[in-house]
Formats: structure tokens, C-alpha cells, sequence
């Protein structure tokens, strides 16, 4: 019997991030939607009940160490993508920020700053385009609790208790942060290999075929 492969979004978006991998890992995929006001519960919200191979980007990635640490018989791989145990103060701050100015401003207002995070300069036009689509179609409320959730999150305690054998892969032009947690996790996580993959924040949707390649690769 095939593991299913959970794959967990980012903020801001749905299960159709996912849509560019979808094509190389159905039909044994399961992508579903992060809703709750706290890493904690998103992780609980996932009604999983057999062994899962399970990937996370960025707040995917938190609520993936969250689920790996607390079940650890369901876990069977790990992959955190673009992702941190715990933010930097300056973007704790930010998340806070951000979870402030939103609700006022509207979704509009975070457009730029994600593009510039998630894409490189070469990414296609049309993918830029359906990424800003799927911002814009979110939950003004929902967008905000999750910044809150993002500057509240910490899963650092948890990492001794995370067994699963975890690949961290992270876009090789992603943001600072993220290339200082691919150490953190390789130093603290037990059995840990790492990817760099073309690309930024967004690698997993500007480069779905090196992304599939590299969690095929590693679940085999």
C-alpha cells in the first residue's frame, strides 16, 4: 500500500498552490486547506488517522514540525520547505505588523512584498499572475490570525522529539532567515538531508518539476 504524501501550503494561499505538483504525485496526494489561529491547532485541524509521508512550506513547514513532534507514529517522512522553527525577532515583529495593518489596508497591500519573496526575476509572468489571483481571493481575517500565528510560533522544544527522517530543501535565493534555519534544522533534527533548489520562497511553485524530483527522491 502507497503512503499518501500530505503537502501543507504557505500563508496566504489554499490548496491550489499545490496545483503545479499535483501532476507528479496523484493520486496518492492529500493537500489540505490550513485553517485555525495558532500553528498548534492547524496542526490538530488535520484529520489524519494512518501514516503519511508529510511536506510543509514555510507556515506548511511549521505546522509539518508541529505534527511530526506530536505524532511521531504518523510521520513516516518529513519535508520542510523555505521554512523556520522560529522567526528572527525583526520578522516576529513584521508578522505582528503585518497582522495589524491587513484587516485596514486589505490584501492589496501584501502583494509586492510577497512576489518579491516568493519569485525570482525569471519566474514565469503567468505563474506570478496566479500566485497574486490566490492572495487576493483569501480571507482578510484569515490572512491576519495566521501573521499572528506566524510571529507567535517556536518549535524549537519540539525538535528532539521529531523522528522521522526529514529532508529540508530551500529555494537558493530565499531570504536570509530561511538559509539560517536549513543549519539550525540539520544541527537539531536527527536524521536530516538537505536540498538547495533554484528559485526563492516560492521554489515549490516557480520549479514544481526540481521540487517533485527532489521529494520523489527522497521518499523513495
Amino acid at each position: 500500500m502507497t503512503v499518501p504524501l500530505v503537502l501543507l501550503h504557505p500563508l496566504g494561499v489554499d490548496n491550489r498552490f499545490w496545483d503545479p505538483v499535483r501532476p507528479f504525485f496523484e493520486p496518492d496526494l492529500i493537500t489540505p486547506d490550513l485553517h485555525g489561529s495558532t500553528v498548534e491547532e492547524m496542526a490538530d485541524g488535520l484529520d489524519l488517522t494512518e501514516p503519511v509521508d508529510l511536506a510543509g512550506v514555510s507556515l506548511g513547514g511549521l505546522v509539518a514540525q508541529v505534527l511530526a513532534a506530536r505524532r511521531p507514529g504518523l510521520v513516516r517522512r518529513l519535508v520542510l520547505v523555505d521554512t523556520v522553527a522560529v522567526y528572527p525577532p525583526a520578522m516576529r515583529e513584521m508578522w505582528r505588523q503585518r497582522a495589524d495593518f491587513v484587516p485596514r489596508e486589505g490584501l492589496s497591500s501584501i502583494i509586492d512584498v510577497t512576489e518579491k519573496l516568493w519569485f525570482t526575476e525569471a519566474a514565469s509572468p503567468d505563474a506570478v499572475s496566479r500566485v497574486r489571483a490566490l492572495l487576493l481571493s483569501g480571507d482578510v481575517a484569515r490572512y491576519a490570525r495566521a501573521c499572528q500565528a506566524l510571529a507567535a510560533a517556536d518549535t524549537t522544544e519540539l525538535a528532539p522529539a521529531i523522528k522521522a527522517p526529514t529532508l529540508v530543501v530551500c529555494g537558493r535565493h530565499d531570504a536570509p532567515p530561511f538559509h539560517a534555519a536549513v543549519d539550525w534544522f540539520a544541527a537539531n533534527l536527527p536524521d536530516v538531508t538537505v536540498t538547495w533548489l533554484p528559485g526563492a520562497h516560492g521554489t515549490a511553485y516557480e520549479h514544481p518539476h526540481a521540487f517533485a524530483d527532489a521529494v520523489a527522491g527522497f521518499l523513495e
